[in-house]
């Protein structure tokens, strides 16, 4: 009741009008785990107990469980936040947001700031940040079991390249099977749209990577290019928002944790500086779900 009473404080008398659950942390748990047993969403869960790192759980920590029935969660913004992927995150309308918490303008939510997420329906959802065509074909597409144990993220070095011509480079190069990593996510320089997909052969054929120096790294390890020079410049925002979604698809389907996401140069100390200075990991981290 105490807990109750302090959000009921903070952000007003009619904001927990029904019941909640409290579910005591057991061994091995995770927060996605949990939340699926209690058919929310891990991003709900976190948000409702003021979580900032979800990996940080502990045996025996009590965690309020939002009913399907709450109308409302509160959530702080973080680094790297904008109202409109707030508002993707949890499946509401920016304008929802906007409304309820009398943003005039989107563009000055601040860090740390409290917005209150107007929930609809029984759950609170985090919609893919990949387009349903991209989902379609993934879905096609059966990762061989227990094979991928990391994703490992570069970029190109090349402000303007594509997937087909890196192909052709790594072909004549004599990598029999072409194009060193399973997805490449574009820039937009070239043909393809700025944050578009391209799913390699060696993912649609569950062959090893060739991105990495290490043969049994390229053996597990998942590579996904960025087409830019993030040693000049960083990648697009809408490159980010697509190595989200694609790097949380494929920790989902592959039963990959989070804190094996990392990039090359984490990976390979001292051999490389990719994927550049401008690229940050703990920003990617900070917003996959567990």
């Amino acid at each position: 009741m105490r807990f109750l009473f302090f959000l009921i404080s903070v952000f007003g008398g009619s904001f927990f009008a029904h019941a909640e659950s409290t579910h005591v942390v057991r061994k091995n748990e995770t927060l996605s785990a949990i939340a699926q047993k209690y058919g929310v969403s891990a991003n709900a869960i976190q948000a409702y107990n003021g979580i900032s790192d979800p990996n940080l759980l502990f045996v025996g920590k009590k965690l309020k469980i939002p009913s399907g029935s709450t109308p409302e969660i509160p959530y702080l913004v973080r680094k790297g936040d904008s109202l409109s992927s707030i508002a993707s995150r949890f499946g509401v309308s920016q304008s929802a947001l906007s409304s309820r918490n009398g943003i005039s303008s989107p563009n000055l939510i601040k860090i740390g700031q409290k917005i209150i997420i107007p929930v609809k329906g029984s759950t609170v959802k985090a919609p893919s940040l990949l387009p349903s065509s991209l989902l379609r074909t993934l879905a096609t597409i059966r990762p061989k079991s227990g094979k991928w144990k990391k994703i490992i993220i570069h970029h190109s070095a090349t402000p303007v390249d594509d997937a087909m011509n890196m192909h052709r480079v790594h072909k004549a190069r004599g990598m029999k099977n072409g194009l060193a990593y399973h997805f490449v996510v574009s820039n937009g320089s070239r043909k393809a749209t700025d944050g578009e997909v391209f799913i390699g052969g060696r993912w649609k054929g569950q062959l090893d990577g060739g991105h990495v120096k290490k043969l049994s790294w390229n053996q597990t390890c998942i590579g996904i290019c960025l087409i830019g020079n993030f040693e000049i410049k960083p990648p697009t925002s809408r490159q980010m928002k697509t190595l989200e979604g694609l790097c949380e698809y494929l920790m989902k389907r592959c039963s990959i944790p989070k804190s094996q996401v990392t990039t090359h140069k984490v990976l390979h100390k001292g051999h490389t500086a990719c994927p550049g200075k401008y690229f940050s990991l703990p920003s990617l981290t900070r917003r996959l779900n567990p």
